[in-house]
This record gives structure tokens, sequence and C-alpha cells, in this order.
């Protein structure tokens, strides 16, 4: 598997895990305070200003509650020549800060980099960090894990831990209610999503079926707050352990639905995917009832949501799924 189809099948499926940290709704902000994860306790003893990211989306909530992080990760998946996501640029070059440095972390933690950094605290609530690399990390500075598997934790929960650990639990309610709200505005705004069925999956060069996600991923939940269903296919699949299921495209009729949500990774390769004689007479794309998210950074965003990355992306997603739900 490659890295690619790795990161949008096993990392991003388990962001819809619940899981939460200790950190949920908005507590009386005062230190210490102590955050219990994988690997057993941390505590924060005052408020952190040099703050290092780890992972995915957790350099969103950082930025969304007006902090900027010292340091976060490469993101080259979406991001820009320097592997910085579009909205994370946008709300960097808003605070009128420094920017980060950008770390890459895929092959090893870079651990004397951080070292240098001189960081107050280490958050990774959403990240793939082993025990040893955690107590490396721990050794630098105060490190908040996620709280039982890796890749684990929905964008609220994370939002509302990174609001702990930064003073600022009833900024974070507040910006989780926010975006919560723009998803019910929404809905509101399209009576014709309500009860409709869909089916959210990805097609991937060089693989012989579609990758559908199951009803916990993360993308799952979002369409859900549109007000549309998951297709009684998808929820007979996710009866069964993982986060999402290669469907064989003899099979796809076993995934029907009023819409099929289809990520790809754009170009001429993934073009030729929909040529596909068994893919072109599957009910919804025959019908046109289909939406097609490529682009990387469009993809990311509609794949690990965050505080920044639903507005940055919601509107061209509403639309093209108005459009395929005529």
């Amino acid at each position: 598997m490659t890295i690619t189809r790795r990161i949008f099948t096993l990392g991003l499926a388990a962001i819809g895990m619940a899981a939460a940290l200790t950190a949920p709704a908005a507590a009386q902000d005062t230190y210490p305070v102590t955050f219990t994860h994988a690997f057993g306790e941390t505590t924060l003893a005052a408020k952190p200003e040099r703050i290092v990211t780890i992972g995915w989306t957790t350099q969103d909530a950082v930025l969304a509650l007006g902090e900027v992080p010292v340091a976060i990760p490469e993101q080259m998946w979406g991001g820009d020549e320097k592997g910085v996501l579009p909205w994370v640029n946008d709300a960097v070059a808003a605070s009128g800060k420094p920017a980060p440095a950008v770390i890459n972390f895929d092959t090893d933690i870079p651990y004397e980099q951080l070292l240098a950094l001189d960081p107050d605290v280490i958050l990774a609530p959403y990240s793939g960090i082993t025990q040893d690399q955690y107590g490396r990390l721990s050794a630098i500075a105060p490190t908040i894990a996620y709280a039982k598997d890796p890749w684990a934790g929905s964008w609220q929960d994370i939002t509302l831990t990174v609001g702990k650990a930064l003073g600022k639990s009833a900024e974070a309610q507040a910006l989780v209610d926010s975006v919560n709200a723009r998803f019910a505005d929404t809905a509101a705004a399209h009576p014709e999503f309500k009860d409709k069925t869909f089916t959210f999956g990805s097609l991937w060069v060089g693989t012989a079926g579609m990758n559908v996600y199951s009803a916990t991923d993360p993308r799952i939940p979002m369409v859900e707050q549109l007000g549309l269903k998951v297709s009684p296919g998808v929820l007979e699949l996710s009866k069964q352990p993982g986060y999402f299921f290669d469907v064989s495209l003899e099979n796809l009729a076993s995934v029907d639905a009023d819409v099929l949500i289809l990520l790809d990774e754009g170009g001429p390769e993934a073009d030729a995917l929909y040529q596909n004689d068994l893919i072109r007479r599957f009910a919804p794309v025959a019908d046109g009832r289909m939406l097609r998210l490529n682009g990387k950074s469009y993809v990311m965003a509609t794949s690990a949501p965050s505080p920044l990355s639903i507005p940055w992306m919601l509107d061209k997603f509403v639309a093209g799924l108005a459009d395929a739900a005529k």
C-alpha cells in the first residue's frame, strides 16, 4: 500500500473514533491541568507559550484559537512548496505573528530539532507516535498523546483538548459550537439533502476495487450533519471491524446510494479509472448522482475536518453535493 493510500485509509479513518482525551467541556482554565492518554498522564504546570504540534489537524485547532505554534508538521499532500496547507497559511497570515517552523516527520521524529525549539508543550492528540517516541518527546517537553489508539479522535475532541491545554476551554467550546451551527444552517438551506442516502469512497490508481468508508469514518458524520443518511449497504459493511472496506467493482451495487461521493488523486491516471465499464454502469455514476473530489488540498480538507479546513472547503463541497443530489 502506498503512503497516499495508507494515510487516507488507516490514518484518516481512525480520526472518527470517539475516544476523547480528558478535555471536553469548557472547564475552569486553571493550572496545573492533567491529561490522561494512551501512554499515561501529562500535566501542564502553566499555560504553554511555545507549542509544537505533531500529526494532523492539531495545528488547525491551535491556530483557530488564536495561537501560532513554533513548529508544525510538513504536509506535502495538499500543502504548498513548503508543506503548509492553504488554510494554515491563511490563519498564520491573519495572526500577524511569525510563521512556524515546518518539520518533516515522514521517516522519523527529529528530536534534536525539536529540542532546539525549546517547546513548552508537544501536542499530538491526533498522531501515530509510539510509546518509545512518546518517552523521548516527553524528555523534551510535556507531551499530550492520543487517548487510546493512534490517529483517533474527532475534530471536536481535538479542538477541546487543545483549548484545555492552552487555557482556552470556553473559546474552544464556542468554536466547536460555531462550526456545528454552520452545518445546521447549511442543512436547513438544502432540504433536498434530507434523508438522501450516500456512500463515500475513493478510487486509487493501481487498486482493483473501490475503497468504501465505514460509518465510523470522520467523513461520514460530516455529511450526516448536512441531512443525508449512510446507505444501507455501508451500514451493513460497518458491522465488521475496520474503517474502510475494499468493495470489488463487480459488487458495487451492494453499496448503491442516492449520492456517491468519491475522492481520488486527480490527473489523467485518475480520470482513466472512471472509464472502467463497471464503474460507468454503477447507477449513481451512470445517472450523474456522483460528487467527485480531487485536487489534493480539497481532498485533504474534506478528509481531515478541523475548525479551519471545514470553513475553507464547505461551500464548494455543498455546491457539488447539491448538484449530485438533484
